[in-house]
């Protein structure tokens, strides 16, 4: 059923019902059960579809954060696979609260430098870049 929930997800981005059926689904996810294991199909989910919008924080990101600490190294994996706007937004919160905050930054900065990505993802990693750097005041 999980993969039924996920296929269901999926096929609303970029709806106008999106945030309102998306609240449902993840609620439906929650009541069975679904956990860490769901995070990466959820990571796979938003590399498919790099420049939608999923909601400020969105219900996704609500539910993947529920699993802190133990889903960065997914989220880590799937912005260096696949850089998306909201996995970048993701990781930038990461970088608020993060141990390896050196890390985070160095990622950021390599996908701001990478020219073979889209300008909007390069400048949304470089706009987080800058902030947490100090280059640059509120973006």
């Amino acid at each position: 059923m999980t993969d039924t929930l996920l296929e269901q997800l999926e096929s609303l981005i970029g709806s106008d019902d999106f945030e309102y059926e998306s609240a449902a689904i993840i609620g439906k996810l929650k009541e069975e059960g679904a956990g860490l294991e769901t995070v990466g199909k959820l990571f796979g989910i938003i590399e498919r579809h790099p420049l939608d919008d999923f909601g400020n924080p969105g219900e996704i990101a609500y539910f993947i954060e529920d699993f802190y600490p133990d889903y960065l190294p997914a989220l880590i994996d799937s912005v260096n696979r696949t850089p998306a706007l909201h996995t970048l937004w993701m990781l930038n919160r990461c970088v608020n609260a993060a141990e390896h905050k050196e890390e985070l930054l160095s990622i950021l900065k390599k996908i701001a430098d990478d020219a073979a990505l889209e300008r909007e993802i390069r400048d949304s990693a470089a706009s987080f870049y800058d902030y947490q750097t100090g280059k640059r005041g509120v973006f």
